[in-house]
Protein backbone atom coordinates (compact mmCIF):
# COMPACT_ATOMS: atom_id res chain seq x y z
CA UNK A 1 0.00 0.00 0.00
CA UNK A 2 1.28 3.17 -0.76
CA UNK A 3 2.22 5.72 1.82
CA UNK A 4 -0.83 8.28 0.71
CA UNK A 5 -3.56 5.43 1.13
CA UNK A 6 -2.17 4.23 4.41
CA UNK A 7 -1.99 8.53 5.80
CA UNK A 8 -6.02 8.39 3.98
CA UNK A 9 -7.22 5.26 6.17
CA UNK A 10 -5.64 7.16 9.25
CA UNK A 11 -7.21 10.17 8.88
CA UNK A 12 -10.48 8.30 8.51
CA UNK A 13 -10.14 6.02 11.21
CA UNK A 14 -8.58 8.75 13.75
CA UNK A 15 -10.86 11.67 12.33
CA UNK A 16 -13.77 11.13 10.59
CA UNK A 17 -15.50 8.00 12.07
CA UNK A 18 -15.34 9.24 15.84
CA UNK A 19 -16.70 12.29 14.14
CA UNK A 20 -19.74 10.93 12.36
CA UNK A 21 -20.66 9.39 15.24
CA UNK A 22 -20.47 12.28 17.58
CA UNK A 23 -22.59 14.43 14.84
CA UNK A 24 -25.09 11.02 14.51
CA UNK A 25 -25.57 11.46 18.45
CA UNK A 26 -25.84 15.14 18.62
CA UNK A 27 -28.62 15.37 15.24
CA UNK A 28 -30.36 12.30 16.96
CA UNK A 29 -29.80 9.37 14.65
CA UNK A 30 -27.96 7.51 17.25
CA UNK A 31 -29.62 7.33 20.49
CA UNK A 32 -27.46 8.80 23.82
CA UNK A 33 -27.19 5.37 25.74
CA UNK A 34 -24.35 4.53 22.71
CA UNK A 35 -22.03 7.15 23.80
CA UNK A 36 -20.73 5.82 27.25
CA UNK A 37 -20.78 1.92 25.04
CA UNK A 38 -18.52 3.61 22.06
CA UNK A 39 -16.31 5.77 24.37
CA UNK A 40 -15.62 2.68 26.35
CA UNK A 41 -14.99 0.63 23.02
CA UNK A 42 -12.74 3.73 21.81
CA UNK A 43 -10.74 3.40 25.05
CA UNK A 44 -10.58 -0.58 25.05
CA UNK A 45 -9.35 0.12 21.25
CA UNK A 46 -6.71 2.41 22.28
CA UNK A 47 -4.89 0.69 25.32
CA UNK A 48 -5.09 -3.08 22.86
CA UNK A 49 -2.94 -0.66 20.20
CA UNK A 50 -0.82 0.46 22.52
CA UNK A 51 -0.05 -2.58 24.43
CA UNK A 52 -0.32 -4.10 21.18
CA UNK A 53 2.30 -2.24 19.19
CA UNK A 54 4.43 -2.07 22.18
CA UNK A 55 4.91 -6.07 22.50
CA UNK A 56 4.92 -6.28 18.90
CA UNK A 57 8.12 -3.84 18.68
CA UNK A 58 9.45 -5.67 22.34
CA UNK A 59 9.53 -9.38 20.00
CA UNK A 60 10.50 -7.83 17.39
CA UNK A 61 13.68 -6.05 18.74
CA UNK A 62 14.29 -9.92 20.51
CA UNK A 63 13.60 -11.96 17.68
CA UNK A 64 16.66 -9.75 15.62
CA UNK A 65 18.76 -9.79 18.42
CA UNK A 66 19.26 -6.06 18.43
CA UNK A 67 20.01 -6.14 22.40
CA UNK A 68 22.21 -9.04 22.15
CA UNK A 69 26.65 -8.37 22.86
Amino acid sequence: MSNFIKLLLVVVVTVAVPLLVLLGIWAGFLPESLQPIISMVGVALAFIYLVGGTLYLMYSDIKTGRYSK
